[in-house]
C-alpha cells in the first residue's frame, strides 16, 4: 500500500527543481523537529531530507520536468515524522551502494538503512513518484520500506 501524505500536512513546500531550494527544505526540517523538541531526529531527518530533494532536483534536471517538487512533513502518532517528496522525473531511484570515492549515488542507500520505514510511490497525481520515509518510531518499530504500483517494499 502506498503512503501518501495527508491532506493536511503539517507543513509543505512547492518549488522549482533547482538546487537552491535544497537548503530551503532541510531549514524547514530542521525548524519542525527542533519547534516540535524532537531535536533527537534533527540531523537525520536533515540528512534524508537533503537526500531526498537533491535526488528529486537531480531526476527532474535530467528529464527536463515542467513541474515543481513538493514536500510534505507530517508529524504523526507518538512522535515519528513522516517527510514525502514529489517529483515528475519519469523512473524509479535505485537503492546502491556507491564506491568509497564517489561523489553521488547514496541517496537511496541512506533512507533505505538509516529510516525506520520509507517508500517510493509510483502513483499520485500528475506524472512522476513520491519518496517517503519515517522516523521516530517506538523502539521495536520499522526498518520497512516499500516501492508498489500504489508504492517500493523492502527493509533494512
Amino acid at each position: 500500500m502506498c503512503t501518501v501524505p495527508t491532506p493536511h500536512p503539517d507543513f509543505s513546500l512547492t518549488f522549482p527543481p533547482d538546487p537552491a531550494w535544497v537548503r530551503t527544505c532541510r531549514e524547514t526540517v530542521r525548524t519542525s523537529t527542533l519547534a516540535l523538541k524532537r531535536s533527537e531526529l534533527t540531523e537525520l531527518a536533515v540528512l534524508l531530507t537533503s537526500e531526498s530533494v537533491t535526488n528529486a532536483i537531480t531526476a527532474c534536471a535530467g528529464a527536463g520536468c515542467a513541474y515543481p517538487i513538493t514536500l510534505h512533513g507530517e508529524w504523526r502518532s507518538e512522535g515519528e515524522l513522516r517527510i514525502h517528496v514529489r517529483d515528475a522525473a519519469p523512473g524509479v531511484p535505485a537503492v546502491c551502494s556507491s564506491a568509497p570515492d564517489a561523489v553521488h549515488g547514496r541517496g537511496m542507500y541512506l533512507i533505505a538503512t538509516c529510516a525506520a520505514r520509507w517508500g517510493i510511490c509510483l502513483d499520485g497525481p500528475g506524472p512522476g513518484k513520491t519518496v517517503w520515509f519515517q522516523m521516530g518510531e517506538p523502539v521495536g518499530g520499522g526498518g520497512v520500506g516499500e516501492v508498489t504500483r500504489t508504492g517500493v517494499l523492502g527493509s533494512r
